[in-house]
Formats: C-alpha cells, structure tokens, sequence
C-alpha cells in the first residue's frame, strides 16, 4: 500500500511539473538534421553564447543516450518501434504531451515551437533498465548514495539529484529504491 501511495505521489509531482507555466528557451534541442541520439548539438556542448552548459543525467538504453530537454525524433528513430503511445493535451505548453512506453521505461516529451517534441522524463518501469551509474529499481539507497553521493534534496524515502539541465529523483522504501525517473528542468517549471 505504501508502495502504491508512494508511485501515485511520484506520478502526481510529474504531472505538476508538467503542469507550469513557461516555455525552454529557444536554443535547447537539435537542428532537424542532426542524426544522433538525443544529445545536444551545440560544439562541445556550449551554448550561443560559448558558455558550455551541463547536459545533466543522461540514461542510456541499448547504445541510445536520451538527454533531457532534446529533440525527441532522432531517439525514438534509434530506439524504433514502441510498444504503446499515449498523448494528452499539454497544460504547460501549446501542444500535446506525449508518452512512448519502450521495454522497461516510458520516455515522455513537451510541445515547443508547434513542431518539436522536446524530452522531458524517462520514467523506469522495472528493473531490466538502469542508470549508467548501474542504480535499478530494487537497489538500495546505500548504493544509490555510493554512485550519486550525499546531495540530494529530499529525503524520507525521496531523494532527489539536480545536475546541469536534469534531474534524477529515486524513491525509496525500506531502504529499496522503488521508482526511478529522470526529469528535465526546464524555465519556469523547477
């Protein structure tokens, strides 16, 4: 029953989050042409201005890198095929939010520019996916600090790592992590 209580709280903070006002800036996501798997096409990760900018927490499946806050079309021609696809109208932004559920996580996007989805959470589902840190639902939070450290924010059972333009929040029970879901942060939605 706590388990239940604590998903239905992790689903309601995403739907919050995707439920605020202001838009991503301009500059975030790929040119149309770029080939890759979600990652920043900026030199080296920079921005406009030069100033390199943080990509945050990345989760990597089968060889695809999904990074928040980017262009959703070359990572789901990579990952192919999905097993199911839900979408809604935004209440954040002029569009639709929409939802691909692949083998073990759900990657789920934000309108921008009436023509671009851009990511904003990968959502695990069960334990055949992990972060590239190795943490997997029914790690423990003594693994899960040994690969992430002592800066989260939260706590009791909900620990939550900030990190450039991401972040990844774990909730726990008894000590076991439980869900797992990396959010974009995006202006205006923090």
């Amino acid at each position: 029953m706590k388990k239940l209580l604590l998903i239905c709280c992790l689903l309601l903070a995403m739907l919050l989050i995707s439920c605020s006002k202001e838009d991503k800036p301009d500059d975030v996501g790929l040119p149309d042409d770029e080939p890759v798997s979600g990652q920043d096409s900026r030199d080296d990760d920079a921005d406009s201005a030069g100033v390199k900018v943080d990509p945050g927490y990345v989760f990597d499946y089968n060889g695809v890198t999904i990074q928040m806050n980017t262009d959703v079309a070359p990572v789901l021609e990579a990952l192919g095929e999905p097993q199911q696809y839900f979408e809604a109208e935004s209440c954040a932004f002029k569009g639709l939010d929409k939802t691909w559920y692949y083998s073990g996580f759900e990657l789920t996007t934000y309108p921008k520019d009436d023509k671009t989805d851009y990511i904003s959470s990968v959502y695990f589902r069960d334990d055949s996916v992990s972060t590239p840190e190795g943490i997997y639902i029914g790690s423990t939070v003594e693994d899960m600090i040994a690969a992430y450290g002592e800066g989260y924010k939260g706590g009791d059972g909900s620990y939550n790592y900030e990190k450039g333009e991401s972040s990844i929040l774990f909730i726990a029970e008894d000590g076991e992590i439980i869900a797992i879901t990396y959010l974009a942060l995006v202006d205006g939605l923090q």
